[in-house]
């Protein structure tokens, strides 16, 4: 008995080590990769530049270089047109280098980005889905998009890195309870929030409905006062700051001033509601006694617009739902993604280029009906990937519904703005995850027959 005794440890204890092994392995190999790939891109100079610029990091640099001549308070036009949050978070990179700035942003998203991966599944250790840990590892530091978007200037990817550490910290508190770490738990997610709210507003949304979600799982009115005032407090300096700036710097009190403009390219009588928009701008007349049109005035004009063309919206917001899961590349790709660091290698826009044949194959008939059937793919892999992951009860539960309220929301905001398949990227770590989990559901129900799981008991599953 002895002996059987010490096999059992002695195999736990190999079965321990090896998932630690591949825990911190997986995204410090990948890390590793990419600062072989950063030494290898270079500038126009031949030197080593480390980076590459992404969907709008010409007019994020222009940012910095306005923070750089006048300072915090900078009246250039980009920095309130735009949330000033990122290019300041750069401007802060180019004190340790400005001749390296590029290299040291793609570092700094990278190193934070492997960080918020190894946490992320670090908190899945020990539970039932400790078995999908490997593959959940692997899709998040070697899916190419997601994880080459970190060496490309833009805050696609550090907001990615945020949603992790946010569902991360929030499974921890459910695993651990009301301990000694509790409060720096809450407020390390209001200050992840309070980072993705910085450099992109819209998570300012996401972020309080989150802290209301998690405040609902939460037993204690004091716990849930807490995750409420801290997560949402901390987080609402971001907004703040900006708007203290702009008040400063333009005097407006406003976080930035393109949401109107993003609004009004996504609908009209004739456009599509991608970002090739086509057709007459929607009409909007300033509000008097003012003579010029504010951002805030044709936010109400495309509101007024959508409620007095019911079937018109309703197809637009059908199109820009469509158009957010669409691929990077091919006949169906519709985005701000022709900078994605991917397609520089990507075999299908290889084939596209080559010959006409291979156009003909990529862009017709063929490649349209594999585009459509990845689509509808990768959107039943993220349904079905939350309702598998529900279905486990207790703190699984609370994992799909954490990974997959961002999503919908991001999902939302596209279908009232643009149809873009970049914004899928910010929340693509957790619809990622999902549809791991949904190709696990499917490996269930081929292997047993059904999508039922047998549920741990109610303390195991908490």
């Amino acid at each position: 008995m002895a002996s059987k005794s010490k096999l059992a440890q002695k195999k736990q204890a190999t079965s321990a080590k090896k998932i630690n092994f591949y825990l911190i392995g997986i995204p410090v190999f990948a890390f590793f990769i990419k600062l072989i790939i950063m030494a290898n891109i270079k500038g126009t100079d031949g030197g080593v530049l480390g980076g590459w610029l992404g969907a709008d990091g010409e007019n994020y640099l222009s940012g910095v270089d306005g923070l750089l001549q006048q300072g915090y308070f900078s009246d250039k036009s980009i920095l309130s047109y735009w949330p000033a949050g990122y290019p300041i978070l750069i401007w802060i990179l180019t004190k340790i280098s400005l001749a390296h700035v590029i290299y040291l942003i793609a570092f700094t998203q990278s190193i934070f980005y492997a960080y918020a991966s190894y946490y992320f599944v670090k908190q899945l250790r020990g539970t039932r889905l400790q078995p999908y840990m490997f593959l959940i590892g692997l899709a998040l530091a070697f899916n190419p998009t997601l994880s080459l978007s970190s060496l490309a200037v833009g805050y696609e990817s550090p907001i990615a890195a945020c949603m992790l550490m946010v569902v991360g910290l929030i499974m921890k508190s459910r695993q651990s309870g009301h301990d000694r770490q509790f409060v720096l738990r809450v407020l390390s997610v209001g200050f992840f929030s309070a980072l993705a709210s910085f450099m992109q507003p819209r998570w300012i949304l996401t972020s309080l409905v989150i802290a209301a979600f998690w405040a609902l799982i939460t037993k204690g009115r004091k716990a849930q006062a807490l995750i409420l005032v801290g997560v949402i407090g901390v987080m609402t300096l971001a907004p703040a700051i900006m708007m203290q700036r702009n008040i400063k710097s333009i005097d407006k009190a406003v976080i930035s001033t393109n949401l109107g403009v993003t609004m009004r390219i996504g609908a009209g009588d004739e456009t599509q509601g991608g970002y090739a928009r086509t057709g007459p701008d929607i009409p909007c007349e300033p509000t008097p006694p003012a003579t010029a049109t504010t951002d805030n005035d044709v936010v109400k004009c495309v509101i007024k617009w959508y409620a007095s063309h019911p079937g018109k919206s309703i197809r637009l917001f059908i199109n820009k739902a469509w158009f957010y899961w669409t691929p990077w590349s091919g006949p169906l790709g519709n985005g701000t993604m022709a900078r994605n660091p991917w397609l520089k290698v990507n075999p299908i826009v290889n084939i596209a280029k080559g010959s006409q044949s291979g156009n003909d194959l990529v862009y017709k008939s063929v490649g349209r009906g594999i585009s459509f059937f990845w689509v509808i793919g990768c959107i039943s892999l993220f349904f079905m990937g939350f309702f598998w992951l529900r279905s486990m009860k207790g703190i699984y539960a609370n994992l799909a519904y954490a990974s997959f309220i961002p999503v919908v929301i991001s999902w939302l905001v596209a279908m009232g703005t643009i149809g873009d398949h970049r914004f899928r990227i910010p929340t693509m770590t957790l619809s990622v995850f999902l549809q791991v989990m949904g190709y696990f559901a499917l490996r269930h129900r081929l292997k047993t027959g059904s999508f039922a799981v047998a549920l741990e008991s109610s303390g195991q599953a908490r």
